[in-house]
């Protein structure tokens, strides 16, 4: 077994684990960069949307390659095709090309002074007492183990870091989703993204059309909970029943997990962190993570490296990027899972008579766990009996 050192391994070059790198890097330490897959960026498992706020604290700018297609607006449909159309002066849309965005932002991580290293698959970490002292992994060469100050894991959602380093092995609850990329297509309006509710389209979940272009969309699945089948099944028979995508052409087929349970209880301890999918920072009711990881990735990155330079890593130090990171993200993911045990209790019907009174500024807050409680009490104000019990299950 070959052995190196760095005082900072990121393991996963996803948004997370390269804004982390960057980060810390940009503060004088040195930092390793490991990715599993032999290129940054893909394979692509995402729905690939993002605001422009996200874009921009990622460091990039909102134009091709990374972008592929400006959104303007939003409609959520409900089980019987009515729809809110949402639109706001506080955000504008995109869909991303992933690829070209993660290699983006790894790219920036080398120039800040990050090592990479592709084809490198973490396997497991190395312990000192109680503390993560570095990582074991596999690349064309054979075994390696890396010995640093910090592990930072943004491996995602099956993270080899938090399993090995014996946080939580898994999520309490996760959406499977399933996703075309179609081609050949002719749509209406490609700079409006959908989503899709109710048992029948998408139990548990939602259905997506989120376009790349007028003749190119992500058109994906998620399921859970009441869902009779995989989600592949769910999506085929929802492109079926859609005459948009009658003579659509397959260009990619992809899929994976989405954690919906919020982030976990403890994401630091002796010499690592964990950041992104891998620690379950996205906003449950949407399944939105990059925007989260880009913050995650630069909160831990500066703590990181202030660790490194400090001469401590211990547990107590490293909680300051988990309180930082909760002081801004923690209420909306625990105020978007409270959203999520709310909705499994809406029959399509309910959710057919929240659309009528609804409005796109409320759809916003309830998604995104911000001023939940005061946008519930004024529906609760005009809710039929119905809506106003399941409202005041939630208030309770």
């Amino acid at each position: 077994m070959r052995h190196i050192s760095s005082d900072v391994v990121v393991v996963g070059a996803g948004p997370a684990g390269s804004l982390a790198a960057r980060t810390a890097a940009e503060r004088g330490v040195n930092v390793l960069l490991l990715e599993e897959h032999p290129e940054v960026g893909l394979p692509v498992f995402c729905a690939e949307g993002l605001n422009i706020k996200g874009i921009e604290d990622a460091g990039l700018e909102a134009k091709p390659p990374i972008v592929s297609q400006v959104i303007h607006k939003a409609r959520i449909y409900a089980p019987d095709k009515n729809y809110v159309e949402l639109t706001s002066s506080k955000w504008e849309g995109y869909t991303l090309n992933r690829d070209a965005f993660d290699r983006a932002l790894a790219e920036k991580a080398v120039t800040a002074g990050a090592e990479l290293r592709t084809g490198t698959r973490v396997t497991d970490v190395v312990r000192d007492g109680d503390a993560i002292v570095g990582v074991r992994a596999l690349d064309e060469d054979g075994s390696l183990e890396v010995r640093s100050r910090v592990v930072i894991g943004a491996d995602g959602q099956a993270s080899t870091v938090r399993i090995r380093s014996g946080f939580c092995r898994w999520f309490p609850d996760v959406i499977p989703c399933a996703q075309y990329r179609l081609g050949g297509l002719e749509l209406e309006d490609p700079e409006v993204n959908e989503c899709h509710l109710g048992r029948e389209v998408a139990p548990g979940g939602y259905a997506w059309v989120f376009p790349k272009s007028r003749e190119v969309a992500n058109v994906g699945i998620g399921v859970r909970k009441y869902n009779e089948g995989p989600p592949i099944d769910y999506l085929r028979r929802f492109v079926e029943s859609d005459p948009r995508f009658k003579d659509a052409e397959v260009l990619l087929v992809n899929g994976g997990l989405c954690p919906v349970s919020g982030m976990i209880d403890r994401i630091v301890d002796n010499g690592v962190m964990l950041i992104g999918d891998a620690a379950g920072q996205l906003i449950p009711m949407t399944g939105a993570g990059i925007h989260l990881a880009v913050m995650a990735g630069k909160m831990a990155g500066e703590v990181a490296a202030e660790a490194v330079k400090g001469g401590d890593v211990s547990s107590v130090f490293l909680q300051g990027y988990a309180d930082r990171f909760d002081g801004i993200w923690g209420k909306s993911i625990r105020e978007s899972k409270r959203m999520v045990e709310m909705l499994d209790k809406f029959e399509d019907g309910d959710l057919n008579t929240l659309a009528k009174i609804i409005s796109s500024e409320d759809i916003l807050n309830l998604a995104n766990g911000t001023n939940v409680g005061l946008t519930l009490a004024k529906l609760v104000a005009r809710a039929p009996r119905g809506i106003m019990r399941l409202v005041q299950a939630y208030l309770r």
